[in-house]
């Protein structure tokens, strides 16, 4: 059966090394040019030479319909690195929609991916599995599988990203297992580089769950910091459905020591809701750090009047001794919350008078917008 296959998937391919290999060579093989076109892919896909296999690979896209026939194939190789090379392309290019992997192939690649001790080549295989989607109800199972037992990190991990695509595709009915064994790993699994990947995966998936919000919540306050901030991105995807979890972000983010941690959890609260007047005092907080004062005034500047509160904060940022882009963006954020930024004006339209350029500007436009109440313009004017 393998010898057909092999054949068969040289037939498809004559046509595909042709245009690689000169007719010279190909001539060397006589009439039997579709052995040869098999042995030429198999080499390529074995080559140490990336920018060969590149090649193979790109013509492979060209033809989707014969290319998973061909791949499944060079899969069952004696030689490792061309199962590893094979592996890695099926990995790739199963992610297009257009690239349709038969029952057969389907069952070849199951076959080595549960006999195969290469963790590269299971890892690949498994996201494979995972694009395939839930067509048969025997691959879920086979996930789960890898997810709670494999002893490789790699495939755990890969695993992880697997059923997240699955997921997504399939009936929410048919998710609950996925859901629970996610969960169980997210907490009790061994490698801090599989509770990140699950974390990350649960952060995909179409909606969430009270189990799946109670879990990512629990991550963040895993001993590492990449699963703790990578649980808070995700869990921010979720926007006000995951409200519940914001006194765990506040938490880590008074806790964190690292700048891009803070903000990471500075945006997932903002995410989650961002009127709440202990997120505003947390991005009030934030004005005074150097590495994340541009995101606070972001932020602040998108909430327009509710966040007022930042206003005294807002007028320090005008100060000369900080940098231009912290003084547009402060100058504009009170512009944006408007008349209840009056307590700067003083400050804004000295600084109209002193200054030039961008900031004078800037300065200029938020003061016609705190001035919408009938408060006098600097040339003496007033806004109605």
């Amino acid at each position: 059966m393998r010898n057909k296959n092999l054949i068969f998937a040289a037939i498809s391919i004559s046509a595909i090394t042709a245009s690689i290999f000169p007719n010279s060579t190909l001539a060397a093989y006589g009439n039997d040019d579709h052995r040869f076109s098999l042995q030429a892919v198999l080499r390529s896909l074995g080559s140490s030479d990336w920018q060969r296999r590149h090649e193979i690979e790109r013509l492979l896209s060209e033809h989707k319909a014969e290319a998973p026939v061909i791949l499944t194939n060079a899969l069952d190789s004696t030689d490792p690195e061309v199962q590893k090379n094979a592996s890695e392309m099926l990995s790739r290019m199963s992610g297009n929609w257009e690239f349709v992997i038969p029952d057969r192939s389907l069952a070849t690649i199951v076959a080595i991916l549960k006999s195969t001790h290469s963790s590269p080549v299971k890892a690949n295989l498994v996201r494979v599995i995972g694009h395939v989607g839930p067509r048969n109800a025997h691959l879920q199972p086979i996930i789960l599988d890898l997810m709670k037992k494999d002893d490789d990190v790699a495939v755990r991990a890969a695993a992880a990203d697997a059923l997240a695509a699955f997921m997504r595709e399939e009936k929410a009915s048919s998710a609950a297992e996925a859901v629970k064994v996610m969960c169980y790993c997210l907490k009790n699994d061994i490698s801090p580089h599989v509770r990140r990947a699950v974390a990350q995966a649960m952060g995909g998936l179409p909606g969430p769950s009270d189990e799946i919000i109670s879990a990512l919540v629990a991550a963040m306050d895993d001993n590492y910091k990449q699963v703790r901030t990578t649980a808070g991105s995700a869990i921010s995807r979720y926007g006000a459905r995951a409200k519940a979890a914001l006194p765990q972000l506040l938490k880590m983010y008074k806790e964190e020591n690292e700048w891009s941690s803070r903000q990471t959890t500075l945006h997932a609260m903002v995410q989650l809701d961002k009127k709440n007047p202990k997120v505003i005092e947390a991005l009030v907080e934030a004005l005074d750090e150097p590495n994340l004062a541009h995101y606070a005034l972001s932020y602040l500047q998108q909430l327009g009047v509710d966040a007022a509160p930042a206003v005294p904060r807002l007028i320090k940022n005008l100060e000369s001794e900080n940098n231009l882009n912290i003084r547009l963006q402060a100058a504009n954020t009170l512009g944006a919350i408007g008349p209840k930024a009056q307590s700067a004006l003083p400050v804004l339209n000295k600084l109209s008078e002193t200054t030039d350029g961008a900031l004078k500007t800037t300065v200029d436009n938020a003061i016609r917008r705190i001035n919408i109440s009938g408060q006098p313009n600097p040339d003496g004017t007033s806004v109605l």
